[in-house]
């Protein structure tokens, strides 16, 4: 299983990765919305873990952008995010976002909500 990371804090993918790694997923990193079409070419990721609040291309476009291209319209996107109101997690599922994840969350929550994530795409 292999899972793209898309998040402009590095601290947050160090963690990320580290917490997939030990899980046994295959990680892949990127830093903003702007590689995140090139990544998908390359790498053909199961499942996306994407923040909203980065720079330059923000998570709103990125999942936009993501969705409407036929090559990635159908892998999984969960959403990781400092924003949590009901009407940015109802936005997101809108949108096509498989799940949402509010900042800080815990290492158990993030695996258990991607096994279902994972579960549900097999």
């Amino acid at each position: 299983m292999r899972i793209l990371i898309v998040d402009d804090n590095p601290d947050i993918r160090v963690l990320l990765v580290s917490i997939l790694q030990r899980a046994d997923y295959e990680v892949i990193e990127a830093a903003d919305g702007v590689t995140v079409a090139q990544w998908v070419e390359e790498t053909d990721p199961d499942l996306i873990v994407l923040d909203l609040l980065m720079p330059e291309m923000d998570g709103w476009e990125t999942l936009e952008q993501l969705k409407s291209d036929p090559s990635s319209k159908d892998i999984p996107v969960i959403i990781s995010s400092a924003l949590s109101e009901q009407e940015d997690l109802d936005k997101a599922r809108e949108m096509g976002a498989i799940d949402f994840i509010p900042k800080p969350w815990t290492s158990a929550d993030l695996l258990d909500r991607i096994q279902k994530a994972v579960a549900t795409r097999q």
